[in-house]
């Protein structure tokens, strides 16, 4: 198996962190000088949850990024490589929130406080200097299914478009991704199936589309979409069959796969340089968002 530069360390030193704060510190070492505040905003059913709002150029977009972690784990602290690095490549703003997780708090508790996120953001955005007529979602992982799902569950047109990284769009475990990468190197088949568990314990997976994207009927009301995948993951081919289901249905998507890189890898860039190229990708993204404003 070939690992794209600095892959093999970034597993291996991944590997070595206790906890959460362990990791966030180490991977956001020597990141954009991006100036931020943490912000609480009114989750669903009238629980506050934490948010940060990392700031990029007056008057600029925002992007709603919703972190991943198999709905059961992760931080905003976890992807500030990430947030960052879109607000200094993009030069939007990027609010970057948390969410109630599994299994404590299974399907839809965490998509409903995304849907609040984004409805927070509209009536108190300006509070904030923020310009709220062009709102984009993105996330990673879980984050990135969290994103589709509560596009989809918006009205049409609510947001202006979608930055996905390695996403989890569809309810099964075995397609060929899954069988190839089913021991890692990272995610795991195990993991993945174990994560399905908690957050989706009744199976309303199996036809739910806000719990699995890829049964949507709807996906003709998303907007234009960028789709990052890694090469060694179990969920690359999700992405390949969300990539074909958007086009068939009409959206302008693009999907790139990064070569010799394993799931998670985007707040990597202290050891994998293909990180921060796939930041600059999906920032381009958004640029190309902002020029049709």
């Amino acid at each position: 198996m070939k690992f794209a530069s600095g892959m093999e360390e970034a597993i291996r030193v991944g590997e070595t962190f206790a906890d959460d704060v362990e990791a966030a510190a180490y991977w956001c070492d020597g990141t954009p000088d991006v100036p931020f505040e943490d912000v609480t905003y009114a989750g669903a059913e009238d629980q506050p949850q934490r948010a940060r709002l990392y700031r990029g150029a007056p008057d600029a977009p925002v992007l709603l990024f919703i972190h991943g972690g198999g709905w059961a784990g992760g931080s905003i602290e976890l992807h500030e490589p990430a947030s960052k690095g879109l607000v200094q490549e993009s030069g939007w703003n990027v609010l970057s929130i948390s969410y109630r997780l599994a299994p404590k708090h299974p399907y839809p508790a965490g998509l409903n406080d995304c849907v609040a996120a984004y409805h927070w953001l509209q009536s108190n955005g300006a509070d904030f200097g923020l310009t709220t007529d062009q709102v984009a979602l993105g996330g990673a992982s879980a984050g990135a299914n969290l994103a589709i799902a509560a596009t989809l569950a918006l009205p049409a047109g609510s947001a202006a478009g979608l930055v996905l990284y390695y996403g989890v769009f569809g309810g099964q475990t075995d397609t060929a991704s899954y069988l190839t990468y089913q021991n890692g190197p990272g995610l795991t088949q195990a993991r993945m199936a174990e994560l399905f568990g908690m957050y989706d314990p009744d199976l309303r997976r199996l036809d739910d589309p806000l719990l699995t994207p890829l049964l949507s009927n709807d996906l003709a009301k998303l907007p234009a979409s960028c789709l990052i995948a890694a090469e060694h993951d179990v969920l690359l081919e999700d992405s390949r069959m969300m990539f074909t289901a958007l086009q068939m249905a009409g959206v302008d998507a693009s999907l790139h796969v990064e070569p010799g890189v394993t799931h998670g890898f985007i707040n990597r860039g202290r050891l994998v340089p293909a990180a921060d190229a796939c930041i600059s990708r999906a920032a381009q993204f958004m640029k190309t968002l902002q020029s049709k404003r």
